[in-house]
């Protein structure tokens, strides 16, 4: 369901904390992992949808291609039609320069962490100019519409985990 241009639309779905709550929320996709290592696709049958988004991005990784959906969780679906919705709503739209990607599974790991990308409730957006480890340069307004739709900014982090492109629905994790 797209919400219309307009009042922000509001979405009641809260980020979880922790990986215990976001398997609790998400779903646990280490029990979607196989024995090679790769994501078995019942995941993204039973957990992922594609979404539209009200305006194109350049592909981070070939700028000749843009991407007007993007794959996520279908729980946090709503929460991303809103947040993009409310970015061009503010006019924003141009301070997000490229896609660096949303919805990726990396079946190498550290230990049993895996990056909150896996449940398809993270993006990654600007990664020319907001890579990890640095400052950045993400718009404060844009970061802001994230944290507001309940997000948590990657550019708040410190030190080397530090990462200006990464929004994530959850924390502490």
């Amino acid at each position: 369901m797209s919400p219309t241009l307009g009042e922000p639309t509001r979405v009641s779905l809260v980020a979880p904390h922790g990986l215990q709550e976001i398997c609790a929320s998400f779903g646990n996709v280490f029990d979607y992992i196989l024995t090679d290592h790769t994501l078995d696709q019942r995941w993204q049958t039973e957990c992922l949808t594609y979404i539209e988004i009200p305006f194109t991005l350049p592909l981070s990784w070939d700028r000749s291609r843009v991407v007007d959906h993007i794959s996520c969780h279908k729980l946090v679906a709503e929460v991303f039609v809103s947040f993009f919705a409310d970015i061009q709503r503010a006019g924003l739209q141009q301070e997000l320069t490229s896609f660096g990607g949303c919805f990726a599974f990396r079946a190498q790991r550290t230990g049993t962490k895996l990056s909150s990308h896996a449940w398809g409730i993270a993006v990654d957006l600007n990664p020319e100019s907001n890579a990890q480890g640095t400052a950045g340069n993400m718009n404060a307004e844009v970061a802001a519409t994230f944290t507001k739709a309940g997000f948590t900014w990657g550019g708040d982090w410190q030190g080397h985990s530090r990462d200006p492109m990464h929004f994530q629905f959850c924390s502490g994790y």
